[in-house]
């Protein structure tokens, strides 16, 4: 199974350093001036965000800080400002002075590309911004009124840019608002009928990308939510069924609806000429997982091991084995974790823990893992049978 998931870069740093790249070695335009004093500001921002995560620096916390401001401050801050002072503010773990700040570019650039790496628009990424940052602050009324928000927009008729199928979007808002009403608010009717509002969804003409149906994945991932709540974990297993790509395509799912949420990813920064990024990732990963949102947890932890993964492959083709040797040692630990939890991710967890186990030599246990796939989640069988067939393939030659 090769990493075939293209490596997206949506960490602080990168926030940084992308807006000002464009045109440095263009003739100097009227706003010049303007442009270095930014340059610098965010330039000097990325080394105090450095300095302060990997050295525990104080000091240079509070220059973070300062230099946010300082930002948002200039006379045209530009879309890209707000972004690093929000996510600077929720680094520092002050959640409503982030949220004001996305209020703001809300309100001054609406429908401005949000600088993500994905085409769509300030006022639906800020939002979802927020909703990420109240949930995980605790503020639960917050964040249910702002998914409903974005619902709404997206159920009227105007076109969003980036948004021509609406569907998807609205599928998230509807998974984290049924996580609040059941988890938190304790209302699981509100949470079902949520749920179900996702299966009645239509998917739009030429959704099928790239392999896999990201719409009836999402649909999927709705139903097994509801029959785990109505049903129990046990019955939810039994008929989990695996949607077409759904193994090779879960990382990149998990991904892009983390940079929406606000939450950057992890995979390919281990090198070293990412660590700078990979710092920042981590930081905001680690903050996110844990018990307030299942979901946020499983997509984190799916991501630490497929970025572990990939890293491990990366070592092993430049036949550096210990590195190798780790990395799988940790993208098993995360697999782990993953499979032996009770999410809609789980048995492409245990595939990948599985295939890693299976590279590494130990084929008696690789071969266990598929066994435990195969049995808790039936409607995999034919990924297992897909990945075993591979093994006996690579005997042979």
């Amino acid at each position: 199974m090769k990493t075939c998931i293209k490596l997206i870069f949506a960490g602080l740093v990168i926030l940084i350093g992308s807006s000002f790249a464009a045109g440095t070695n263009q003739s100097r335009p009227v706003n010049w001036e303007k442009r270095l004093q930014k340059y610098r500001i965010k330039k000097a921002l990325s080394e105090a965000v450095i300095s302060w995560l990997s050295d525990a620096n104080d000091s240079a916390a509070v220059e973070c800080e300062r230099l946010a401001d300082s930002l948002l401050s200039l006379e045209e801050p530009g879309v890209s400002s707000y972004f690093i002072a929000a996510q600077v503010a929720n680094l520092r773990e002050k959640p409503d002075k982030a949220i004001t700040i996305l209020e703001d570019v809300i309100n001054n650039h609406p429908d401005e590309n949000a600088p993500i790496g994905i085409v769509l628009p300030v006022k639906i990424v800020g939002r979802f911004w927020i909703g990420t940052i109240a949930r995980h602050s605790g503020d639960m009324t917050k964040a249910k009124n702002v998914y409903e928000m974005v619902l709404t927009m997206l159920q009227s008729p105007e076109n969003i840019e980036g948004l021509e199928g609406k569907g998807n979007m609205m599928m998230r808002c509807n998974l984290y608002l049924a996580e609040i009403e059941s988890l938190h608010l304790k209302r699981n009717d509100l949470a079902l009928a949520r749920l179900e509002a996702i299966e009645r969804i239509k998917k739009p003409a030429g959704q099928l990308s790239a392999g896999y149906d990201i719409h009836d994945i999402y649909k999927g991932w709705a139903k097994y939510q509801h029959m785990r709540m109505s049903k129990g974990k046990d019955q939810a297993a039994q008929q989990l069924v695996e949607y077409q790509g759904m193994t090779a395509a879960a990382p990149l799912m998990a991904v892009t609806q983390l940079k929406l949420c606000g939450i950057s990813q992890i995979i390919g920064y281990y090198r070293p000429e990412h660590l700078r990024a990979g710092i920042i990732d981590r930081a905001l990963l680690d903050r996110f997982r844990n018990t307030i949102s299942p979901i946020d947890w499983s997509l984190v932890t799916l991501v630490y091991g497929f970025g572990h993964q990939g890293e491990g492959q990366r070592a092993q083709k430049e036949e550096l084995h210990p590195e190798a040797e780790k990395h799988y040692l940790e993208a098993e630990k995360y697999y782990s974790e993953l499979f032996e939890d009770d999410s809609f991710f789980s048995p492409v967890a245990g595939i990948y823990l599985a295939h890693i186990k299976k590279v590494q030599g130990k084929t008696v246990e690789a071969e266990s893992v598929l066994e435990q796939v195969r049995a808790k989640y039936p409607g995999y069988d034919s990924a297992v049978a897909e990945l075993k067939e591979s093994w006996n393939k690579s005997k042979n030659n």
